[in-house]
Protein backbone atom coordinates (compact mmCIF):
# COMPACT_ATOMS: atom_id res chain seq x y z
CA UNK A 1 0.00 0.00 0.00
CA UNK A 2 1.32 3.55 -0.70
CA UNK A 3 -0.09 7.02 1.04
CA UNK A 4 0.92 10.34 0.38
CA UNK A 5 -0.11 13.92 1.40
CA UNK A 6 0.25 16.93 0.29
CA UNK A 7 -0.21 20.66 1.00
CA UNK A 8 0.13 23.53 -1.44
CA UNK A 9 -0.24 27.71 -1.52
CA UNK A 10 -0.29 29.85 -4.76
CA UNK A 11 0.17 33.55 -5.40
CA UNK A 12 1.53 34.42 -1.88
CA UNK A 13 4.79 36.65 -1.54
CA UNK A 14 7.63 36.40 0.11
CA UNK A 15 10.56 38.95 1.60
CA UNK A 16 13.21 37.33 1.73
CA UNK A 17 15.57 39.15 4.78
CA UNK A 18 17.83 36.23 4.22
CA UNK A 19 18.84 38.06 1.00
CA UNK A 20 19.40 41.21 2.08
CA UNK A 21 21.57 40.66 5.15
CA UNK A 22 23.44 38.31 3.32
CA UNK A 23 24.14 39.99 -0.26
CA UNK A 24 24.28 43.86 1.56
CA UNK A 25 27.90 44.93 2.62
CA UNK A 26 28.22 47.03 5.58
CA UNK A 27 31.08 46.78 8.32
CA UNK A 28 31.88 43.02 7.25
CA UNK A 29 32.27 43.73 3.26
CA UNK A 30 33.47 39.98 2.80
CA UNK A 31 30.53 38.04 4.60
CA UNK A 32 28.79 36.87 1.32
CA UNK A 33 27.27 34.03 1.87
CA UNK A 34 24.95 33.31 -0.91
CA UNK A 35 25.49 31.64 -4.21
CA UNK A 36 23.89 34.42 -6.29
CA UNK A 37 26.60 36.69 -4.71
CA UNK A 38 29.51 34.45 -6.52
CA UNK A 39 29.31 35.64 -9.89
CA UNK A 40 30.84 39.11 -9.27
CA UNK A 41 28.24 41.02 -10.98
CA UNK A 42 27.20 42.55 -8.18
CA UNK A 43 27.26 46.81 -7.58
CA UNK A 44 29.60 48.18 -5.07
CA UNK A 45 30.75 51.76 -3.88
CA UNK A 46 33.92 49.80 -2.01
CA UNK A 47 37.30 50.52 -3.42
CA UNK A 48 40.27 48.27 -3.12
CA UNK A 49 41.39 49.53 0.14
CA UNK A 50 37.89 49.48 1.71
CA UNK A 51 37.21 52.94 1.90
CA UNK A 52 33.95 54.17 0.32
CA UNK A 53 33.53 56.29 -3.07
CA UNK A 54 31.11 58.92 -4.07
CA UNK A 55 32.45 59.85 -6.91
CA UNK A 56 29.96 59.40 -9.85
CA UNK A 57 32.92 58.49 -12.71
CA UNK A 58 34.91 56.48 -10.45
CA UNK A 59 31.50 54.31 -9.56
CA UNK A 60 30.23 54.15 -13.64
CA UNK A 61 33.60 52.71 -13.91
CA UNK A 62 33.88 50.39 -11.20
CA UNK A 63 30.07 49.27 -11.86
CA UNK A 64 29.61 48.64 -15.73
CA UNK A 65 29.19 44.84 -16.00
CA UNK A 66 27.22 44.90 -12.64
CA UNK A 67 23.38 43.48 -12.68
CA UNK A 68 23.39 43.02 -8.86
CA UNK A 69 22.89 45.95 -5.98
CA UNK A 70 25.07 45.67 -3.09
CA UNK A 71 26.07 49.23 -2.01
CA UNK A 72 27.76 49.24 1.58
CA UNK A 73 24.99 50.51 3.83
CA UNK A 74 24.40 50.56 7.98
CA UNK A 75 20.97 49.50 7.87
CA UNK A 76 19.01 47.57 5.30
CA UNK A 77 17.11 49.13 2.41
CA UNK A 78 13.91 47.24 1.79
CA UNK A 79 13.70 46.81 -2.12
CA UNK A 80 11.52 44.34 -4.27
CA UNK A 81 14.63 42.76 -5.30
CA UNK A 82 14.17 40.56 -2.68
CA UNK A 83 10.57 40.40 -2.66
CA UNK A 84 10.09 36.33 -4.51
CA UNK A 85 7.08 34.37 -4.95
CA UNK A 86 6.31 31.74 -2.40
CA UNK A 87 4.28 29.40 -4.48
CA UNK A 88 4.78 25.94 -3.77
CA UNK A 89 3.84 22.34 -3.25
CA UNK A 90 5.31 20.31 -0.58
CA UNK A 91 4.68 16.53 -0.28
CA UNK A 92 4.48 16.33 3.49
CA UNK A 93 4.16 12.52 3.92
CA UNK A 94 4.79 9.15 2.17
CA UNK A 95 3.73 6.36 3.58
CA UNK A 96 4.75 2.95 1.28
CA UNK A 97 3.67 -0.54 3.10
CA UNK A 98 3.75 -4.17 2.62
CA UNK A 99 1.29 -6.74 4.52
CA UNK A 100 2.05 -10.73 4.15
CA UNK A 101 -0.63 -12.83 2.87
CA UNK A 102 -2.85 -13.92 5.67
CA UNK A 103 -1.57 -17.80 4.25
CA UNK A 104 1.92 -16.56 5.37
CA UNK A 105 1.04 -14.54 8.72
CA UNK A 106 -0.80 -17.78 9.61
CA UNK A 107 1.78 -20.22 9.11
CA UNK A 108 4.09 -18.03 12.37
CA UNK A 109 0.60 -17.88 14.46
CA UNK A 110 0.27 -14.13 13.37
CA UNK A 111 -2.87 -12.72 12.41
CA UNK A 112 -1.63 -9.59 10.50
CA UNK A 113 1.58 -8.98 9.70
CA UNK A 114 2.52 -5.64 7.85
CA UNK A 115 6.24 -3.75 7.03
CA UNK A 116 6.24 -0.12 6.53
CA UNK A 117 8.09 2.86 6.03
CA UNK A 118 6.71 6.78 6.26
CA UNK A 119 8.76 9.73 5.08
CA UNK A 120 8.24 13.24 6.52
CA UNK A 121 8.92 16.41 4.65
CA UNK A 122 9.43 14.47 2.04
CA UNK A 123 10.28 17.52 -1.34
CA UNK A 124 9.11 20.63 -1.78
CA UNK A 125 8.30 22.15 -5.26
CA UNK A 126 9.03 26.21 -5.45
CA UNK A 127 10.99 28.51 -7.40
CA UNK A 128 11.65 30.31 -3.41
CA UNK A 129 15.18 30.77 -2.94
CA UNK A 130 15.49 30.42 0.34
CA UNK A 131 15.49 27.35 2.73
CA UNK A 132 11.47 26.96 3.00
CA UNK A 133 8.45 28.82 1.13
CA UNK A 134 6.30 27.96 4.64
CA UNK A 135 8.58 31.11 6.33
CA UNK A 136 8.89 32.55 9.90
CA UNK A 137 10.97 34.55 11.80
CA UNK A 138 13.91 33.59 13.88
CA UNK A 139 11.66 34.66 16.50
CA UNK A 140 8.66 32.43 15.65
CA UNK A 141 5.71 35.12 15.63
CA UNK A 142 2.51 35.04 13.84
CA UNK A 143 3.24 38.92 13.77
CA UNK A 144 5.62 38.51 10.82
CA UNK A 145 3.48 36.40 7.85
CA UNK A 146 5.59 36.04 4.90
CA UNK A 147 9.21 37.37 6.34
CA UNK A 148 11.77 34.89 6.27
CA UNK A 149 14.61 35.96 8.24
CA UNK A 150 17.02 33.66 10.37
CA UNK A 151 14.30 30.89 10.59
CA UNK A 152 15.79 27.28 11.15
CA UNK A 153 14.33 24.73 7.91
CA UNK A 154 11.89 22.31 8.51
CA UNK A 155 13.32 18.55 9.32
CA UNK A 156 13.10 15.68 7.59
CA UNK A 157 12.70 12.35 9.17
CA UNK A 158 11.82 8.41 8.01
CA UNK A 159 9.59 6.45 10.04
CA UNK A 160 10.58 2.22 9.64
CA UNK A 161 7.53 -0.14 11.75
CA UNK A 162 6.25 -3.10 11.95
CA UNK A 163 2.43 -3.99 12.69
CA UNK A 164 1.85 -7.66 14.17
CA UNK A 165 -1.25 -8.82 15.15
CA UNK A 166 -1.38 -12.01 17.44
Amino acid sequence: DIGASFNWSYGNDIYNANKMEYTSTSKYHSRNMIDVMADGKRWTNLLSDGTISNDPVQLLEMNQNTTMWSPYMRKFTFTDWAVEDGSFLRLNTLTVGYTLPKSLANKVKLQNCRFYASAYNVYCWTNYSGFDPEVSTRRKTPLTPGIDYSAYPKSRSIVFGLNLNF
